[in-house]
């Protein structure tokens, strides 16, 4: 019989100014023996039901806040991880000794059901560059000499006149989907080999038009086959490892990008401008005298913070890659026993593409970086907590150089104090 603990102490305290124990148990709803057990002192009447607590509520609080502080800066902690943490912070506040090193799955979550805002998720993957170089302070430093460009050049409210540039990889060799399969058996599935991997460079612009794909193909004689069933307006190229370079980068902003977005050599020409990732193969002096020329604002991204500013990184190309995934499951399907290669690459790609570069899509990729319209606080200090680490790091080692430094200059000082005496 489930009973309120209020109604027991109730009953109880009836019992005490007479009441009998059969009538209180009654009028209050509660099981006799259990209101009897207390009223012969078998039982005391605050007596705790279940696991006695670890820690109380001030101090559940703070480990809350310790979990979701690591997971902000990239050191979560996973069931086990959390579980150990907590044993051994219930050790040093209980001063008790205990041969078990966790606690247990109960304690867990039952924990979770405590603190219903804490979830467990699999992390986004973050490597030390990335974390250490998307800074709040090297973020804002980016935004402001942005706005300063943008204001400049009077387009901040021109978002046909602002593009961003960017390249990835289609492999051969596809990412299966999950499927149906029996119970009873380990589901396997028919992927091509990976025989070579061939960048596609994406362009678009914060009004949402994109550019038709250019596809840089791995080899050395050229065919018209590998651009069967692309994009209308699409464009390819040969190189020897399927990556781009400088030529590649070149020809493709000062002939494809050029046309596609009707720069000329008129001293009309509006400004345009191109936000691309730095990499070597994106810069050249060729192209800068070009861009001056052409009215043409090449603005390089921070480095390795891509998962936060490049548009296309954000927003576009996780989106390209699945639907280009599930292109290839089903053309296996329908095609068994044939190998996909880099002359279908191209086909099979059209699809994704004009679906991922859609209106909708562009214009809330240039909102979620913040470019159009123009925000510098949309990148939310969770995203960049990460880099909170590497700042404490330097902001010592700085302190220490400083400490160094004085210690150096006193025992100079001392010195040339000696002489003097």
């Amino acid at each position: 019989m489930k009973y309120n603990r209020e109604n027991l102490k109730k009953a109880f305290n009836a019992t005490l100014e007479g009441m009998s124990v059969y009538k209180a148990a009654k009028v209050c709803s509660v099981p006799e023996s259990t209101l009897r057990d207390r009223t012969l002192g078998i039982v005391p009447i605050d007596v705790s039901i279940g696991f006695t607590p670890i820690f109380n509520r001030e101090e559940e609080e703070k480990l809350v806040a310790h979990i979701k502080y690591m997971a902000d800066v990239g050191y979560g902690y996973n069931k086990r991880g959390a579980r150990e943490y907590a044993a051994s912070l219930g050790k040093d506040l209980t001063q008790q000794k205990s041969n078990s090193s966790t606690l247990s799955n109960c304690w867990f979550y039952g924990f979770l059901h405590r603190w219903p805002d804490l979830k467990v998720a699999s992390p986004q993957k973050l490597t030390t560059c990335r974390a250490e170089a998307a800074s709040r302070h090297k973020l804002n430093s980016y935004y402001k000499e942005l706005s300063s460009i943008m204001t400049r050049h009077n387009i901040r409210q021109s978002p046909e006149q602002i593009y961003n540039i960017d390249e990835t990889g289609i492999s051969t060799e596809h990412n299966q989907p999950k499927i149906i399969c029996s119970k009873s058996t380990k589901p396997q599935a028919i992927t091509s080999a990976r025989s070579s991997l061939t960048t596609t460079i994406a362009a678009g612009n914060a009004i949402g038009n994109h550019l038709p794909p250019f596809y840089v193909f791995k080899g050395k004689r050229w065919s018209d086959d590998l651009l069967k069933g692309s994009v209308p307006g699409a464009e390819g190229i040969m190189t020897e490892t399927g990556w781009s370079n400088t030529q590649v980068f070149e020809k493709y902003l000062t002939e494809f990008f050029a046309k596609h977005t009707g720069i000329s050599d008129s001293r009309n020409q509006r400004s345009v401008l191109v936000l691309y990732d730095w990499h070597k193969s994106h810069v050249s002096l060729t192209l800068t005298d070009w861009a001056k020329r052409h009215n043409v604002i090449l603005f390089v991204l921070p480095p390795h913070t891509s998962h936060l500013t490049q548009h296309l990184d954000v927003a576009i190309f996780g989106l390209l890659k699945s639907m280009y995934n599930k292109e290839c499951q089903m053309f296996l399907q329908r095609n068994p026993g044939t190998s996909i290669t880099k002359h279908l690459v191209a086909e099979l790609t059209a699809k994704p593409y004009l679906r991922a570069l859609s209106p909708e899509n562009l214009t809330s990729a240039f909102k979620k970086t913040g470019i159009y319209p123009f925000n510098n606080k949309v990148i939310s200090n969770s995203e960049v907590a990460p880099s909170i680490i590497y700042e404490h790091n330097q902001d010592k080692d700085d302190t220490d150089n400083n400490k160094d430094q004085t210690s150096t200059k006193s025992k100079k000082s001392g010195k040339e104090n000696i002489e003097i005496d």
